[in-house]
């Protein structure tokens, strides 16, 4: 497909709005690519994410797509951990456990399929933990520290030759004429833009503390908890429908009593900071394109705004 010419408008500078410009260029390289937002970096709420590769195959109706988005993304992610940008990018390639008190046989195929190592836990692990835990998966897969991926997918776009522009999109007419092609990564942002009364937040809580001696991720029904390149994030919370972004009390002591009784030594941790922010959520991710009317002209629109996927998305689309 040649796009000599054009020039695309990627909206959003989130995880999924970086990707996909940086996707684009390497797709495009002779094409002008403008990132238009108006939060970056440490002001987006993919800065707060945890950044574990846990991809789930339900999130589309169609899966084998899911597949390939997921194939594609991690193998992005494992050719920057084996290349000499991985510290500066923030990808780590971490171990962990995956336990539950509900189920004694349970896995999730997309990750079972695709992590470089997976297993069952056996009994005498289960033993290492507190709690009535009936089984649980142990499983490596690549951790993405926002704080630092963001920064690096800016700089890579902005030394090709992509432009930034900080502006808030509130209707896809005050993108500028010469934008042949608008990519919609706002996240939340898009149920404003799109009118999109399925698009709703779910709002997460997090703790993020100082405890460098957790080398390992563990999710244990509602908790988790994930090392990042240098403090850890203990979270869990999901509260669909809510816009609150305050920090919720109770939730953070909810937070802190679980991940604690989890891994005690998170008690001997330094808390760094309290996190809140609204994730874009939809019965199925929206993944889309159409034509759309601009002056005398059509503009093509592509729609990829409630999902963590954007390199695999922009090939398949």
């Amino acid at each position: 497909m040649a796009l000599t010419g054009k020039e695309i408008a990627v909206i959003g500078a989130g995880v999924v709005g970086l990707s996909t410009a940086l996707s684009l260029q390497e797709e495009f390289p002779l094409t002008n690519i403008t990132v238009f937002a108006d939060k970056f970096n440490n002001e987006t709420l993919s800065s707060g994410a945890g950044g574990i590769f846990r991809p789930e195959i339900n999130v589309y109706h169609d899966e084998e797509r899911v597949r390939t988005w997921c194939k594609d993304s991690l193998s992005h992610f494992l050719d920057v951990l084996k290349s000499s940008e991985c510290s500066e990018a923030g990808i780590l390639l971490i171990s962990g456990y995956h336990l539950s008190s509900m189920f004694s046989d349970f896995k999730n195929e997309l990750v079972q399929e695709l992590a470089p190592e997976w297993r069952k836990v056996n009994d005498k692990e289960l033993q290492l933990f507190p709690g009535p835990f009936k089984g649980g998966q142990f499983y490596t897969t690549p951790v993405i520290d926002c704080k630092y991926y963001l920064p690096w997918m800016k700089s890579k776009f902005e030394s090709a030759g992509g432009k930034i522009v900080r502006k808030h999109v509130s209707n896809f007419e005050e993108i500028p004429d010469n934008y042949s092609i608008i990519v919609n990564c706002a996240g939340l942002g898009a149920k404003n833009l799109l009118q999109d009364e399925m698009l709703t937040p779910v709002r997460g809580q997090t703790i993020v503390v100082k405890a460098p001696w957790i080398k390992n991720f563990y999710y244990a029904d509602t908790v988790y908890i994930i090392p990042g390149v240098d403090c850890v994030t203990l979270g869990g919370i999901k509260d669909y429908g809510s816009w609150k972004m305050e920090v919720d009390l109770y939730q953070k002591q909810y937070i802190w009593d679980k991940c604690t009784e989890l891994v005690p030594s998170l008690n001997n941790a330094e808390i760094l900071y309290d996190w809140v922010g609204l994730r874009p959520f939809r019965p199925s991710v929206r993944v889309d394109t159409s034509f759309v009317k601009h002056g005398d002209n059509y503009r093509l629109m592509i729609n990829n705004c409630n999902n963590g996927f954007g390199r695999g998305i922009v090939r398949d689309s």
